[in-house]
């Protein structure tokens, strides 16, 4: 019923490597670009600590530098190839994935 046979439980540490981390991260950033007045993309500059639990799919709990960038919301650009300004921000994030159902939602996406 649990979808992986792994049991709902509390959240435990995760490498801020990890593929599934980074995704969340990502996710996170697009909710905060999507709703911020600046002009310009930010993106993740570190992740500096990383909590998952699992509920219905995985809970990610993710605390999260961000930077802005050069690139400008107009254009579309892929996040990946646009290089840091100065300007930073530290966020909390709360990622809930269901990959089998390919489902991900931001519950929270705080940033100051």
């Amino acid at each position: 019923e649990e979808g992986e046979g792994k049991l709902p439980g509390f959240p435990r540490p995760m490498n801020p490597n990890d593929p599934g981390v980074r995704r969340a991260a990502r996710f996170g950033v697009y909710r905060y670009n999507n709703s911020s007045n600046d002009i310009f993309l930010f993106k993740e500059s570190r992740i500096t600590k990383a909590m998952v639990q699992v509920v219905r799919g995985l809970k990610y709990m993710l605390n999260v530098e961000i930077g802005r960038t050069v690139c400008d919301k107009r254009g579309h650009s892929n996040l990946d190839s646009c290089d840091f300004q100065k300007k930073k921000k530290l966020c909390y994030f709360e990622v809930w994935t269901i990959p089998w159902l390919q489902r991900v939602q931001v519950l929270l996406a705080l940033c100051h």
